[in-house]
């Protein structure tokens, strides 16, 4: 199913129109290497999946975590409302269940590491009914990691078979069951537990990226601050201020997390000798949305994080 595939490696430059900029007080920050795909989520105006350090931790299993589910009233184009129940009943398995019309649709989104590199895909695996399946349908559609891609379809239930993207691990970060949602290539219903599952399976960083003598170096976020509110289809901008309060020079990764499924978008090496700062400066243009929506955005170094919510205005 070759639909809407967005695959990105992580490390350097995962960025839509954005980019992660340093200017240093007196120390280097690097070069911006920044080439990503610009992709939407109408549901969350962001780039929608991953994080490194974050905060917070949930180490258990998945067969010990919690189901999340949500109930909510969803109308197609021209058609009439019908509560769906949607459960992330753990990294691996998800399910919608509710009545579906010719062209409606069913989709996942994961997140996955690869080799230890970082990866997505958006609304790539999943169904468009009277297309793909018949319709109308009544019954659920569940989502799972296996071996491949493929679509199982049965009476009363439809499973859509996601195939293990990443060798380190692959987590449903996001379901898209309306078509608005569809057609911008955006997410309606975020896994809550996205960013612990991911955690789970990311890669060991080590010392957070830093290089082998720095000590005691510490780099905090001593400022974060953004544009918002802004209206839908303009850039969000994020600028931060970084400060090495260790007692040696040292070098760390710092990553711009955007979205309620937490996806990294920028990761930079920045360098700093003891006591310095450095001024860093991203952003990137939001989707058109109709709706206000409102995500959060993160900045982590392997020391501290820091937080902000951005509300986009919709267009109508």
């Amino acid at each position: 199913m070759d639909r809407r595939k967005f695959v990105v490696g992580a490390g350097i430059g995962l960025g839509l129109a954005g980019c992660l900029d340093a200017t240093t007080d007196g120390a280097s920050g690097g070069n911006r290497t920044d080439d990503g795909e610009q992709f939407a989520d109408a549901d969350d105006p962001s780039p929608n999946q991953s994080t490194g350090n974050a905060t917070g931790t949930d180490d258990r299993p998945d067969s010990e975590r919690n189901a999340d589910t949500e109930e909510r009233e969803e109308t197609g184009d021209g058609g009439d409302g019908s509560e769906r129940d949607v459960t992330f009943h753990s990294c691996t398995r998800a399910t919608v269940t509710g009545t579906f019309e010719p062209d409606d649709v069913a989709f996942a989104s994961t997140g996955f590491y690869d080799d230890g590199l970082y990866g997505n895909t958006m609304i790539e695996d999943g169904i468009v009914f009277g297309e793909d399946v018949d319709a109308p349908f009544s019954g659920t559609v569940a989502f799972e990691i296996g071996s491949e891609s493929a679509v199982r379809d049965g009476t009363d239930e439809i499973v859509v078979e996601i195939p293990a993207y990443g060798s380190d691990g692959t987590v449903i970060s996001a379901l898209t069951t309306e078509q608005e949602d569809y057609l911008t290539a955006g997410t309606t219903h975020e896994n809550p537990n996205a960013s612990a599952c991911l955690r789970n399976v990311a890669p060991d960083d080590g010392d957070g990226g830093a290089t082998d003598g720095e000590g005691d170096a510490t780099f905090e976020i001593v400022r974060l601050e953004t544009n918002t509110p802004i209206d839908a289809g303009a850039p969000l901008e994020v600028s931060a201020t970084i400060e090495n309060t260790g007692g040696t020079e040292g070098t760390q990764d710092l990553e711009l997390i955007v979205g309620h499924s937490a996806e990294r978008v920028e990761r930079r090496a920045v360098t700093l000798g003891a006591g310095e700062r450095t001024a860093l400066t991203t952003g990137y243009e939001t989707p058109l949305v109709a709706n206000d929506q409102e995500f959060p955005i993160r900045l982590e170094s392997a020391d501290d994080a820091v937080e902000e919510s951005v509300l986009v205005r919709g267009t109508d």
